[in-house]
């Protein structure tokens, strides 16, 4: 039977192909409302990565972040919850948590018009905080590369960016003109100050689909940490 998650489509409406926020949310402070996640799936230890509530109990990250499927944490510095995968998708490297209770205000996805040179920020959690980074966005590409247990390649709609980031900023949001564009995913080891975030909306077909339908389907396992 395909795996089969609760039916809460309430959480996040499919519109126009994209994760839809509610039209009226109040301004939010984004220093404080983006997340850090840790999760305990995968030995030898915990994975550290960031999210961005993108509904009032649903987080935005890496799938890389959270594979494993053990107890994921999810916290904006000053609170603190648990949540559990709700979509999963190993190639584009997204995933979708729900949190047990909603830790801050959320984010509204965008970026299908963000120009060559734009700048903006990505907020990480680092060391129990917050932190701010400038981005400034190189181009739109198509990032060829293995999925997130190496066992194949494919093409992710994504942004190449100027950034400093680090190992363990992965999930960040990345946020141009009020709008999170990407999903922190990988960074290069040929050029300093060279990030690649996954776009959400271009990617994210596949975990739209999960959460319409509840179902993650017969490939997805949650549990899995690297390729046999």
């Amino acid at each position: 039977m395909p795996a089969r998650r609760p039916d809460r489509r309430s959480i996040v409406l499919v519109l126009g192909g994209a994760l839809a926020l509610g039209v009226g949310c109040t301004p939010i402070d984004e220093s404080q409302d983006a997340v850090g996640i840790i999760a305990r799936g995968c030995p030898p230890g915990d994975s550290n990565g960031s999210g961005v509530p993108i509904a009032p109990r649903l987080v935005l990250t890496a799938a890389h972040v959270v594979k494993g499927g053990g107890e994921i944490v999810v916290s904006n510095g000053s609170r603190t919850t648990t949540g559990e995968i709700v979509a999963f998708d190993s190639e584009m490297d997204l995933a979708l948590i729900e949190v047990e209770t909603p830790i801050g205000g959320v984010f509204r996805l965008g970026g299908g018009d963000v120009e060559d040179g734009s700048t903006g920020v990505a907020y990480v959690m680092r060391d129990d905080e917050i932190v701010t980074l400038p981005v400034t966005v190189r181009r739109s590409i198509n990032l060829r590369t293995e999925d997130i247990y190496v066992d194949g390649l494919h093409d992710r709609p994504a942004w190449e960016l100027v950034a400093d980031t680090e190992t363990g900023d992965s999930g960040g949001a990345v946020v141009v003109d009020g709008e999170v564009i990407g999903v922190l995913s990988l960074r290069s080891n040929s050029f300093d100050s060279r990030a690649y975030a996954v776009d959400p909306v271009r990617a994210g077909e596949r975990i739209r689909e999960q959460r319409a339908t509840g179902v993650l389907g017969d490939d997805v396992d949650l549990r899995r940490c690297y390729t046999p």
